[in-house]
């Protein structure tokens, strides 16, 4: 699988601003000699994160802790306009700046007006939560903040000597640990998770929730659709509830192919309905998750880990990334919380090579059965509707 055209972008856009940038600061010695200690609270925290609203998501515990740890201090996220659209209604932050990241020119031009800003700020931090983002380490210290926590991997061994506190990024233990880390090194100690105000309570739910739909990033996470089919299809068979399908505007169309390839499905319209594109908003997305959906089928994507947040039971569906990896379940949280995962010898893959070893032909994806997917969400159901 060629790399993706937004992380084409952003190693262009990394390599061109270390060129620019980072070697006169480095021959001029331009804050390489500051305090660069954590003993007074800052007047901003300044959180980047230009890619991917599910790890963004994973972070809200570590950010919450910071919040309370610096209650007079504005948190402020830069970000991509969507992940702006969809972490906003968490209320987390002060103050949220947003670039469309899947264009060159225009996100180059917001990058220097927005850094224009940073530099008449006092007193600022900057924590990047991007993982292997080339980019954003060198946004981090064109700010000219006072202190840059980033994380530190071997294969971007520059960061070292960007940051001014480098949290090593451990590959093997869940992303939201690795943001505790990072959490704890500002003072931040106390553990607590994040509760997601704008829902008061959970209903029982109405439908099953299914969502195939992922970034570009990385879409061999994509479940065949024939064994989507299968599932949806012994939802209809052997439940009483509907079935939705989830995902943006722009999976509208294949969401209804895959509909009208069922004969089951096609002829069961009333209890089959495609949501992808349907909400207005962020908001009412997370209002239906919360109160219709008994629970969420979903391969790792931002909908799962939203819907885990948000206190939905979830079955999801893995091959190219490992569910310990990516899906922190709580000692209370382990009977809701269901997945499937071959491990294949080449999984996980992800963020570990740019080409992948199938190709691209996701075989740890299409070797998951439907069957597999059935019976676990079978027990899922008995679960729920016993803890109801």
């Amino acid at each position: 699988m060629q790399i993706h055209r937004k992380q084409k972008i952003d190693k262009l856009l990394g390599y061109f601003l270390i060129g620019i940038f980072w070697l006169p600061t480095r021959l001029l010695g331009i804050s390489m000699r500051r305090d660069h200690s954590l003993k007074q609270a800052p007047e901003r925290i300044l959180f980047i994160k230009l890619l991917g609203l599910g790890s963004l998501i994973n972070a809200v515990d570590a950010i919450a802790a910071i919040k309370q740890r610096y209650p007079g201090t504005k948190l402020v996220l830069l970000t991509d306009s969507n992940i702006a659209n969809g972490i906003e209604p968490f209320g987390l932050f002060d103050e949220i700046y947003r670039t469309d990241t899947g264009k060159l020119s225009g996100s180059a031009f917001y990058m220097l007006r927005f850094l224009s800003r940073t530099w008449r700020w006092k007193s600022l931090w900057v924590l990047d939560l991007e993982v292997y983002s080339k980019l954003t380490t060198v946004l981090s210290l064109l700010t000219a903040a006072t202190n840059r926590v980033g994380f530190y991997l071997p294969q971007a061994a520059f960061r070292k000597y960007l940051n001014t506190h480098n949290i090593p990024f451990d590959q093997q233990i869940p992303i939201e640990d690795n943001y505790a880390l990072m959490s704890q090194v500002l003072g931040a100690t106390e553990r607590s998770r994040f509760r997601y105000s704008g829902i008061t309570e959970r209903f029982r739910g109405r439908c099953i929730v299914l969502n195939n739909t992922c970034s570009d990033l990385a879409y061999v996470r994509k479940l065949p659709g024939e064994t989507l089919n299968q599932t949806a299809e012994w939802i209809l068979t052997h439940t009483r509830y509907p079935v939705a399908f989830l995902g943006a505007a722009s999976d509208s169309a294949q969401v209804e192919e895959l509909i009208s390839s069922s004969p089951l499905l096609t002829a069961s319209r009333e209890r089959v309905h495609n949501y992808a594109g349907f909400f207005p908003d962020f908001k009412s997305y997370y209002t239906f998750l919360a109160n219709d959906a008994v629970c969420l089928i979903s391969i790792d994507s931002a909908p799962l880990h939203i819907a885990k947040k948000l206190g939905v039971p979830t079955l999801s569906l893995w091959g190219p990334t490992h569910p310990d990896h990516y899906l922190k379940i709580h000692p209370d949280e382990v009977s809701l919380h269901r997945s499937c995962y071959l491990a294949t010898s080449c999984s996980p893959c992800i963020h570990r090579s740019e080409q992948l070893p199938c190709g691209g032909d996701n075989i740890c994806m299409k070797q998951i059965p439907s069957g597999l997917i059935t019976e676990q969400l079978q027990q899922l159901l008995e679960t729920i509707n016993t803890a109801v």
